[in-house]
């Protein structure tokens, strides 16, 4: 018999040992990660027992209206409950092998005993605990356990208890677990949403990066004229409490990561400004108190390569770190048919470090140091040309100066684009626990961002090369936020913000020398031109905020919340060589309010309801990147906040004994002073402006299954209207443009929103079984479908993006190997090698263009972790 096995077999009478006894010592039971919100203490306790695979008593009467403390963090199940019992006035026993719950102080020994009030309960545990006997019961000492929990068999995840803020909304939210994220092979951001219904991200490259909940999000769509950077998304983005100002802040993707949270609807009172449409909710493994490591290799079609390193562990008494660095590489669907490079891909490395100091419980400071280089290659190809007023433009420029027209899925260019991201950051998480059970918490951060692009024309000839918006972005940020004791009848959160913003852009357009721009453009004067633009943004943003909850009966409970944002933005836009303008010195003032009100009702142990409303309004913007203004005047460079207001009821419940979890809410988002980008023919600029209101509105369901401890099946889809309900002045699509006598501006009321698609559904499924030779196995499928959509604000037919549905599988193995454990497995993104197209464009004379998706990538990955 070899080792392996012969550890295997004494490992079995030592996990049989610690389910049977499970008072032993911590440092001898199973740990699992925890983010467990304060909660009726009888569904904590219900749920860390099912977790742990422990037998609990306890008398539920006594615990009828007892709220238990968030438990958030890596324990053991009596370090859980324990966490869960402070400030209660319950403490943790044991008697006869079975963890007891008592009050604190315990009563007079002439108190006679309670008769036992509730039979058994049965609930579903970890694969890991089904086999376990069940502990003898035995009451303990005092005579206060009327009730024995068992624990048994698989139990699947409730969706109410997945948030370790105890004051957030029990809003409509989707959590994707760190093991999840890894074993389907998802790497970046944009891989989010193939597991998230409702989210739509479309990336061209790091520092342009749209994100849209539900419809409401980022309000760009134009991938023609200059990147225009004075407005912010209203979908935010925070990484382990760390507010990150544009989504390419997030370097290397989605690597060492606990979990990301997906939460819809305007979240600005408990996340801040900039939060009207949802919420990234990014939270990083933390270093451990024990050794571990990891490494994992990953290798695949078209130039996939990817490997990650992880160390973590205790460095003193009092203080644990955590290194883990990054590197990938993908080539990119996109082949140039000049010299056979492959593009549309990049390169990436990284590498964070952390240090966690702990003073037992009362104050724990978590530092955070991270790093990243990106190289990137964002080429888009030419999917039609387009006649208008029987004349093709680009097709007859394009034979006047000799330009190669191909189409995609290739492209035929003299100079390709790169794009250069340098970017890191430092943050300091600090928590003081209080003997009064008061919670004060400080989140210090500071990132720097820096992307050099050298973008070219597109063309087999020269019109222009080395051009782009190089952006140089300094981001900074104090929270303080103070939580009081668990357990009342009313608790609370009081907090204040401090963020700060430096950004300056240099932008150039690059023409070639000779007759050819000219050619082109239709005038000699682009012939060797250097297009400048100098833009620069300040922005400086205070806001105090308090969000409570009011526990009205044990089964009601009130959430409200406000909080003002008090901003100061300003900026300035200077352009040289053509058109030539400068704005001066430009200041906005703004004070934004948002407020939240969410009702809920627990109907029993297994569901629960909520009606919410809330309120938000976004920053206000300045045009620091266009010239619009040297013809609209200097009023048409401010941009006025964004306002949302979102109503929300849902329901959350289990079945068949916690086989079946689900979730369905029905929700309507009503945003004016909606903020876009329009566009000036005049010089061909795009810029930033209010373009009147739209509504979305719909539903969506979410069910997870696990009728057996093996097999799991998620489902999920959301159905979503968004619509313009007053854009009177909207920009008009290309195809009325470059018609005969076209109008000054279109009128989209009534039309579906751009980024929008009306139905969104993913499917995952899974099943694992042990084999008799003690290795884990897996098989998974997964399913995404986006729906047709609008690719540009201008709701151009030419630039409809069709609907697409993308299919995946993985199988894997694993087992034990010396210290650690081992896993391989193989995976197919993509598997039907469907064509599909991240974004796409209008470009010059009727074009239109598109960014290629991941082609079919077979792959596998070998990961070792002890």
């Amino acid at each position: 018999m070899n080792k392996t096995y012969q550890l295997a077999l004494l490992a079995i009478p030592a996990a049989i040992q610690l389910l049977v006894a499970p008072a032993a010592l911590a440092q001898e039971q199973a740990r699992q990660t925890y983010q467990l919100a304060g909660a009726p203490l009888d569904k904590t306790l219900l749920r860390i027992a099912a977790d742990s695979g422990v037998a609990l008593a306890y008398d539920p009467r006594l615990l009828e209206t007892v709220r238990s403390a968030p438990v958030n963090g890596t324990y053991s199940a009596t370090e859980a409950i324990r966490r869960a019992l402070e400030g209660t006035g319950f403490e943790l026993g044991a008697s006869g092998g079975t963890l007891t719950i008592r009050r604190a102080a315990p009563p007079p020994a002439t108190v006679p005993p309670v008769k036992v009030l509730m039979a058994p309960v049965a609930l579903r545990a970890p694969a890991h605990a089904e086999s376990a006997p069940a502990a003898a019961v035995a009451p303990p000492p005092g005579g206060e356990v009327l009730a024995r929990v068992t624990v048994s068999g698989s139990r699947v995840g409730r969706f109410d208890e997945t948030t370790d803020d105890p004051q957030r909304a029990p809003t409509s939210s989707y959590r994707v677990t760190g093991d999840q994220i890894e074993e389907q092979n998802l790497t970046t951001l944009e891989d989010l949403q193939q597991l998230v219904p409702g989210l739509v991200i479309q990336s061209t490259d790091p520092s342009d990066t749209q994100i849209t909940i539900r419809g409401v999000g980022d309000g760009g769509g134009q991938a023609s004229g200059d990147a225009n950077i004075g407005m912010p998304s209203s979908v935010a983005i925070y990484v382990d409490n760390v507010y990150l100002a544009r989504a390419g802040m997030l370097g290397n993707g989605l690597g060492d990561i606990a979990y990301a949270e997906v939460l819809s609807g305007a979240q600005g009172t408990a996340f801040g400004a900039n939060a009207t449409g949802g919420v990234l909710n990014i939270h990083t493994r933390a270093p451990s108190a024990t050794p571990e490591a990891s490494t994992s290799f990953s290798v695949g079609q078209n130039g996939y390569r990817r490997f990650r390193a992880m160390l973590s562990g205790p460095l003193s008494e009092h203080w644990s770190g955590r290194l883990n660095t990054i590197y990938s590489n993908n080539d990119g669907p996109v082949t140039n048919l000049r010299n056979g490079h492959k593009l549309g891909g990049g390169s990436s490395s990284g590498l964070r470090a952390q240090a966690l100091y702990t003073q037992g419980d009362a104050f724990s400071l978590r530092l955070s140091a991270d790093y990243s280089i990106s190289n990137s290659a964002p080429t888009p190809v030419l999917l039609a040309t387009n006649v208008f007023s029987g004349t093709d433009g680009y097709v007859t420029r394009s034979r006047l100066i000799g330009n190669n027209i191909v189409f995609g899925p290739n492209v035929d260019l003299d100079d390709e684009n790169s794009i250069h991201v340098k970017q890191g950051g430092l943050s300091a998480v600090a928590q003081w626990k209080f003997g009064n059970g008061y919670k004060l918490r400080s989140v210090s951060s500071v990132r720097s961002f820096r992307s050099a692009p050298n973008m070219a024309d597109g063309f087999s000839v020269n019109i222009y090369n080395n051009t782009g918006t190089a952006v140089r972005d300094r981001t900074w940020s104090q929270e303080f936020r103070l939580d009081s004791p668990v357990g009342e009848r009313f608790d609370y959160a009081l907090g204040l913000t401090h963020l700060g913003q430096n950004m300056d852009t240099v932008a150039h357009t690059r023409y070639g020398p000779g007759p050819l721009p000219g050619i082109y453009l239709a005038s000699a004067t682009y012939n060797n031109l250097d297009v400048i633009r100098l833009g620069t943004l300040r922005d400086r943003m205070v806001s105090p905020y308090a969000q409570g909850t009011w526990h009205i009966a044990p089964d009601w409970d009130l959430t409200g919340g406000v909080r003002v944002n008090y901003q100061e933005k300003g900026g300035q836009f200077v352009r040289y060589n053509r058109v030539a303008f400068n704005s001066g010195y430009l200041k906005e003032y703004h004070t934004l309010p948002s407020g939240t009100l969410v009702l809920r009702h627990t109907l029993n142990d297994d569901w629960s309801s909520y009606l919410a409303a809330s309120y938000g309004e976004k920053s206000g913007g300045l045009n620091i990147s266009a010239g619009a203004a040297r013809q609209a005047g200097l009023d048409s460079l401010y941009v006025k906040p964004e306002k949302t207001r979102t109503v929300e009821l849902g329901v959350k419940g289990a079945l068949w004994n916690d086989k079946v979890s689900l979730k369905a809410d029905i929700f309507q988002t009503e945003i004016s002073d909606f903020q876009t980008q329009g566009y000036n023919p005049d010089d061909q600029q795009t810029y930033l402006m209010n373009a009147g209101t739209f509504r979305s509105r719909g539903f969506e369901v979410t069910v997870r299954t696990a009728f057996t401890r093996n097999f799991t099946i998620d489902l999920a889809g959301v159905y979503n209207d968004a619509r313009y309900t007053d854009y009177r002045n909207a920009r008009c699509a290309p195809e009325v443009t470059l018609s005969p006598r076209p109008p000054a501006s279109c009128d989209l009321t009534g039309a579906r929103v751009f980024n929008a698609p009306k139905v969104t559904w993913n499917a995952n499924a899974r099943y694992g079984w042990r084999t008799e030779g003690g290795l884990d196995n897996f098989v998974s499928a997964r399913y995404a479908y986006r729906g047709d959509m609008f690719g540009t604000v201008d709701n151009s037919a030419l630039t409809r993006v069709s609907s697409y549905g993308l299919a995946s599988f993985s199988a894997g193995t694993g087992g034990k190997l010396e210290r650690g454990d081992w896993s391989a497995s193989l995976w197919i993104n993509n598997a039907f090698d469907k064509r599909y197209y991240r974004r796409v464009g209008a470009g010059d004379y009727g074009t239109v263009w598109g960014w290629l998706g991941e082609a079919r990538t077979v792959g596998a990955t070998l990961t070792y972790k002890y």
